[in-house]
């Protein structure tokens, strides 16, 4: 395991621009990224969920869609990640962990598969992959504050 290093969930980065009750956390644990403390990682497939996360919300404004991409487009590039693409060959930990909850969306499930091949926790703020008795079999699945 790296250690200090974590698997980040797109909420992080999401809750860092979208106000909720987790921003104040995701805002610090980005920080501690930023600031070399921490070593986090991302996939594709979180990138790629952030942009689908903002240009289907309901709860953002369509005038400022354009603006919150930019931002989360910045910190991306600003903040020093590790980009992890899983090989045909990881793949196959997917499957076993698709097996252990199957309320967990698809995006989900691939984020927990990168977490652990690179045998990381996964920082979320999402509440049913956090509360996943079968999905913590496999990962260590922690929120922004429990690292803070």
């Amino acid at each position: 395991m790296l250690k200090n290093s974590f698997f980040i969930d797109s909420c992080i980065f999401l809750g860092t621009v979208i106000k909720d009750e987790n921003t104040k956390a995701c805002k610090s644990f980005i920080s501690r990224i930023q600031n070399e403390v921490y070593i986090g990682y991302i996939s594709p497939f979180v990138t790629g969920e952030m942009i689908n996360s903002i240009l289907y919300a309901e709860n953002i404004r369509p005038k400022i869609k354009s603006e919150v991409l930019h931002a989360i487009v910045d910190m991306l590039i600003s903040t020093k990640l590790g980009n992890f693409v899983p090989s045909n060959n990881d793949m196959k930990v997917y499957s076993e962990i698709r097996d252990a909850d199957d309320r967990i969306s698809e995006s989900d499930i691939i984020h927990a598969t990168c977490a652990k091949i690179l045998g990381i926790p996964l920082v979320t703020t999402d509440d049913m992959m956090r509360n996943s008795r079968g999905l913590k079999k496999h990962v260590d699945i922690i929120s922004p504050i429990d690292v803070l």
